[in-house]
């Protein structure tokens, strides 16, 4: 296994895909180049005005407001806390950080790097998230798992997996795991694609020895590394284990689909009457989808969450048949069968054929080919990103329909984890 896991990572990476780096000082080097990275899409020099300024400039938000039209980043992010929301902060950034060290996004895993030593996290504990798991909780170690395995293998979650995390988590909290973790590797795929650079001074906020919360300037992840992990092989990164199997037969997914519709969902879905209280006074009428009933129960994550998805498949600069195209490609490459489900649903309403997006894409155009392939590798294997799969989509689309299609398959990521995780039943 150390052998495999070296070569895997040490391998040089071809048109122009980061290398992944094997063990922690060598990954502490990949951060710090990536300050000078050249981002896959324009990214202007940073006005006077702009330098210092409150937190300080993130390019991960500069990128969004540069590309993204306003309603498609509005709600991402939600504002004020969420009650039902408890568990904290360094902890949940720890599993971010797992979420980026196995998907390779080296700009968010240098973020949490920033934010867990901001929070006030040892160095060997940060060290020890790569995979030396046995001096963590039981119920860290549980989370650990979960999250390494919805991350690279979300089609291989089950029920098991859920009844172990739910040992040590309340189901509220579980679910909070999940949505958490989904929403990370969304935003995996949104940086790391674009090949966004590492900002060169990060702000963040942690505690001080009284407790009170005040900002860190972080400058440079050259801290050294304990002796214990300085040739340890990373045990978080992706492996030969965590490669997607072909994709099922049209014959399984309808099987799949017709089981998807008799599922119990693995957790409880909030009161319809309770779920239009958050909801917009023109949301459409009818029964609500098992997933929007799903995230209500977080009434301000939750939310923001709804309005996104939903503004996501409705408005921007993309047409909607390569919208509802990328859900399609984007599900089958996860096995997200409820995804899948309404991916269908709404090809079949624009009398389109979904099944003719399993071949070899040839009855397509260049550019919906581009995207579309982007969609597979960007959906199974993040970390292959290369510089040429975004060129290839850039020779057709404007740099605002590149980001916005990468969007869009960012949303699966989070999309597709989170309802096949939760074991949603499809709607018939």
């Amino acid at each position: 296994m150390f052998t495999e896991l070296l070569l895997l990572a040490s391998l040089a990476a071809g048109d122009g895909e980061k290398p992944v780096p094997p063990t922690r000082p060598e990954m502490k080097k990949a951060l710090e180049a990536l300050k000078k990275a050249t981002p896959r899409l324009p990214l202007p020099p940073l006005a006077e005005e702009e330098k210092g300024k409150g937190r300080g400039v993130v390019n991960n938000g500069r990128m969004r407001q540069l590309y993204l039209p306003e309603e498609l980043r509005s709600a991402d992010f939600p504002r004020g806390q969420d009650d039902a929301m408890t568990l904290d902060y360094p902890f949940k950034t720890e599993l971010f950080w797992i979420v980026s060290r196995g998907n390779n996004c080296q700009y968010c895993l240098g973020h949490q790097e920033w934010k867990l030593a901001a929070a006030g996290r040892a160095e060997e504990r940060i060290a020890a998230l790569d995979g030396d798991w046995d001096a963590f909780t039981p119920a860290e170690r549980a989370a650990f798992d979960f999250t390494r395995r919805l991350t690279l293998a979300p089609h291989t979650v089950t029920t098991e997996h859920l009844d172990t995390l739910k040992k040590h988590y309340k189901p509220l909290q579980a679910l909070e795991i999940l949505f958490t973790v989904a929403n990370n590797n969304a935003t995996n795929r949104w940086t790391d694609s674009l090949g966004i650079p590492q900002e060169q001074t990060g702000r963040f906020f942690g505690p001080d020895k009284e407790g009170a919360t005040r900002p860190a300037v972080m400058t440079h992840f050259t801290t050294p590394t304990p002796q214990k992990y300085q040739t340890r092989v990373s045990q978080v990164i992706p492996t030969a284990e965590t490669k997607r199997p072909a994709l099922e037969s049209r014959e399984q997914v309808e099987v799949a689909l017709q089981a998807c519709q008799k599922r119990e969902p693995r957790f409880d879905l909030v009161d319809e009457a309770k779920v239009r209280e958050l909801l917009p006074s023109d949301w459409p009428k009818g029964p609500l989808p098992n997933w929007v009933r799903l995230l209500a129960n977080f009434p301000v994550a939750g939310k923001s969450r709804i309005l996104s998805l939903k503004a996501a498949e409705e408005k921007g600069d993309l047409d909607k048949t390569l919208r509802a195209r990328l859900a399609w490609v984007a599900a089958r490459e996860d096995r997200a069968w409820y995804a899948l489900g309404q991916a269908r649903k709404r090809l079949e309403a624009m009398g389109l054929d979904p099944w003719a997006l399993d071949g070899d894409l040839s009855g397509f155009t260049d550019g919906e080919q581009a995207a579309l392939r982007l969609a597979r590798k960007l959906t199974a294997t993040p970390h292959r990103i290369g510089d040429d799969d975004i060129a290839a989509v850039r020779k057709h689309y404007s740099d605002r329909e590149v980001a916005q299609i990468v969007y869009q398959i960012c949303n699966a990521a989070f999309f597709n984890r989170l309802t096949e995780a939760a074991g949603l039943p499809l709607e018939k």
